[in-house]
């Protein structure tokens, strides 16, 4: 696909380097398209130049001569290599001039018209330029599956996922995450009468009182062309320190190489939910560690309230396995562990796994000393 582009040609009224002055009400330009060329090497003028592009749009107001257009798919590499490095700009070409010279012995074309645009390392005007548009995006291919017959890549959408994928999942239980062989991610990632493992008392997940802003920090597009705010699930390593506040550790997650699912996150009477797609791009070996991985979400105080910031694959098995860390006597991180189950009929029912005593231990010994600190 051609790359496209936009540029300012021309200043007009102002002063070229060499003096010359470009009258706005003489303008004009020659049937659309017209030429884009590159000059490879200096010489007099616009010599030894080759066109690389086509000026699609023209417009001439405002001061200015701005154009649009694609550059042709057979091009030197170092066209938009220069471009991109911003050291050649564009220079407009003019014919059928008429001119005069003012009392400063400046020239000053009053009558011209537009025959094309090349591209120089040092262009008549100081403030034009070119600039390539972004490029599209690649295709979404198909990973390679792995060897589970429950999650394959190849059951992610063709394009773009269902608007009702990322919508409060119909469920009347506590749900574990849940992936459909057509890619479809839905279930909760914790619950509200879920207490958490080793620490004194019920220390149950916080509701977060801004809706997830501070996960739902993406973007995905859907299928009716509607941008909706999502999170990311990632396939671990691991959590970020508990030390760290939540900007630093939202960073933690940020690796595009582990990211396996989109989707958004919201609260029913069960507990906190997430629904959405699996990634089409996500890698073989993030799919496998999210396919035997419990996932975990990540709560850092924001302002005065915890505020989910992560939901990640981890190693420490179990459903479910908290780590709680504390410091100066105030719950500064929370980090809840939920298993994954494969969609077998209509809903799997949670899995049952045997209490780590030494997590136990650990946490009732932080408890403690956190309790007894100024």
């Amino acid at each position: 696909m051609a790359r496209t582009w936009n540029a300012v040609l021309a200043r007009l009224g102002v002063p070229t380097g060499d003096g010359r002055i470009i009258d706005p009400a003489g303008g004009s330009s020659r049937d659309l398209p017209l030429p884009l060329m590159w000059q490879e090497k200096s010489e007099d003028g616009h010599g030894g130049s080759r066109v690389v592009g086509r000026i699609e749009t023209l417009r001439i107001a405002d001061g200015m001569v701005t154009a649009t257009g694609s550059m042709l798919e057979d091009i030197p590499y170092s066209v938009t290599e220069q471009l991109e490095a911003g050291v050649v700009g564009p220079s407009v070409d003019l014919d059928d001039i008429e001119y005069v010279m003012d009392d400063a012995e400046r020239l000053i074309i009053t009558r011209w018209r537009v025959s094309g645009a090349t591209l120089v390392s040092i262009p008549a005007f100081a403030e034009v330029s070119l600039t390539l548009d972004p490029l599209p995006a690649e295709p979404m291919t198909e990973p390679e599956a792995p060897e589970a017959d429950w999650l394959y890549a190849s059951a992610a959408p063709e394009q773009m996922p269902p608007a009702d994928w990322f919508q409060r999942p119909d469920v009347d239980q506590l749900t574990p995450l849940t992936v459909t062989d057509t890619g479809r991610v839905f279930g909760h990632i914790a619950g509200w009468d879920t207490c958490h493992v080793g620490l004194p008392g019920c220390v149950t997940p916080p509701s977060s009182p801004t809706g997830y802003t501070y996960f739902h920090v993406a973007e995905q597009r859907t299928q009716d062309g509607a941008t909706l705010p999502v999170g990311t699930l990632v396939a671990g390593p691991r959590h970020a320190d508990a030390q760290l506040a939540f900007r630093a550790a939202q960073e933690h997650y940020d690796d595009p190489s582990a990211a396996v699912a989109r989707v958004v996150a919201g609260e029913d009477e069960h507990g906190i939910w997430v629904a959405g797609w699996l990634l089409p791009g996500a890698s073989a070996e993030a799919l496998d560690v999210f396919r035997s991985s419990p996932v975990s979400g990540d709560w850092r105080r924001v302002g005065g309230s915890l505020e989910l910031i992560g939901v990640c694959s981890v190693n420490t098995p179990g459903f479910p396995v908290r780590r709680v860390h504390f410091a100066n006597n105030a719950q500064r991180a929370l980090i809840g562990s939920f298993g994954i189950t494969p969609q077998q009929g209509i809903f799997a029912a949670p899995r049952s796994v045997q209490v780590n005593e030494t997590d136990i231990a650990r946490a009732r010994l932080r408890w403690a000393i956190a309790s007894t600190e100024a």
